[in-house]
């Protein structure tokens, strides 16, 4: 790619994660691919500040904060991995909406925006059973569920941001996306169930799914992140 066919790719975690993964993705993006971060409240270096309250929170953060990447980008795709999915779809639609051509969304591990799953209420359940529900899909080591550290940094802004997950739904005022929309789901996700996740089929005319050989964020036993290989695999087919 030239640089004016620059591709453009924001990219948010899941609830209460950092970016590391995504990071860790730099060095081994195809050529013409820039990775962009957001810098949000509640994580990492501004982990002393206060979580953004919903979904739409969020995309609008981003954007605002971004303005400066997202215009100058001809070429803008968008990732997110379960929480994330959602953030990446809400500020999807909203670019969309005031005029700017997406490229496509890469959606992972979460369910399809105008679906609802058994409601789980994040916010009011105990520091202990939340511990047990994020041990179960893999998003937390047992023993660091038993440092204080821990729960007093993390625990509150994972907390917020799974409940923002849970009650997210597709404003009514959204149009189908017109860009395409590349969906990943773990055959082993004990969080999403395949039908509530290939729901994003109808948020689209151009839809794909790949399912990996995986649990909830969708990495190896070794350690292998099989989200970025399929992920990387797909960008051959973002194309003008």
């Amino acid at each position: 790619m030239s640089s004016l066919q620059t591709l453009t790719l924001v990219c948010f975690p899941h609830a209460g994660g950092g970016l590391g993964r995504y990071r860790g993705w730099r060095d081994d993006l195809p050529d013409g691919v820039e990775l962009v971060l957001p810098d949000l409240p509640g994580r990492e270096g501004r982990l002393f500040d206060e979580p953004l309250p919903d979904v739409a929170s969020v995309s609008q953060y981003a954007i605002h904060q971004l303005a400066a990447e997202i215009a100058s980008s001809d070429r803008l795709a968008i990732a997110g991995i379960s929480y994330g999915a959602l953030v990446a779809f809400d500020m999807a639609a909203r670019l969309e909406a005031s005029g700017k051509k997406i490229q496509a969304v890469f959606a992972a591990s979460q369910r399809a925006p105008t679906t609802r799953l058994p409601p789980i209420n994040w916010r009011s359940m105990d520091d202990e059973r939340l511990l047990a529900e994020l041990t179960e899909i893999g998003g937390l080591s047992p023993d660091l569920g038993a440092e204080e550290e821990f729960l007093e940094l993390f625990l509150p802004v994972i907390r917020a941001e799974l409940h923002a997950s849970e009650t997210y739904l597709r404003p009514d005022a959204y149009d189908r996306l017109r860009c395409p929309i590349f969906l990943y789901h773990g055959n082993e996700d004990a969080a999403i169930p395949s039908s509530s996740a290939r729901a994003w089929r109808d948020e689209t005319d151009d839809f794909s799914w790949r399912s990996l050989e995986a649990a909830h964020f969708l990495t190896g036993p070794d350690g292998k992140d099989l989200w970025y290989e399929a992920l990387r695999e797909d960008l051959r087919f973002v194309h003008d």
